[in-house]
């Protein structure tokens, strides 16, 4: 089918018959939709999963830390955090992230804010802003 996110198959009811003991990764990669509370109130820990939009990590932490600051003591044990996800072979992920610079001979433009390597490092700087708070 080749959809995902917002998959038309009629997966959304299976929500209900699957067991407790199954974490969720709430992956959106457009916009930080705020699923991951729908999860947690459903009985299932969650993690958010930004992958290469940095300002939508950020956001996602934020709201990480909202959910667990407005929620019941039950309900804020399952929000279990952020995972930053990379779907590229791990040393491009890793060049990147260290600053070395990409092969020539792609006449491809390629994007340098929105990459895998740039959410992480804004995902880690707003945890550790939270951290120093």
């Amino acid at each position: 089918m080749g959809m995902w996110e917002a998959s038309m198959n009629n997966t959304h009811r299976a929500i209900d018959m699957i067991s407790k003991e199954v974490v969720i990764c709430d992956w959106h990669y457009e916009r930080p939709d705020k699923s991951a509370v729908y999860f947690a109130m459903k009985g299932f820990s969650v993690i958010t999963c930004p992958w290469r939009k940095p300002e939508l990590a950020v956001q996602q932490v934020k709201d990480m830390l909202a959910f667990r600051q407005h929620a019941t003591k039950a309900q804020r044990e399952r929000y279990l955090g952020v995972v930053e996800t990379v779907w590229s072979p791990v040393s491009s992920f890793l060049n990147e992230y260290y600053g070395k610079p990409k092969v020539a001979g792609s006449s491809e433009k390629v994007d340098t804010v929105n990459t895998a390597a740039n959410t992480f490092k804004a995902m880690y700087d707003q945890i550790g802003q939270i951290e120093k708070q």
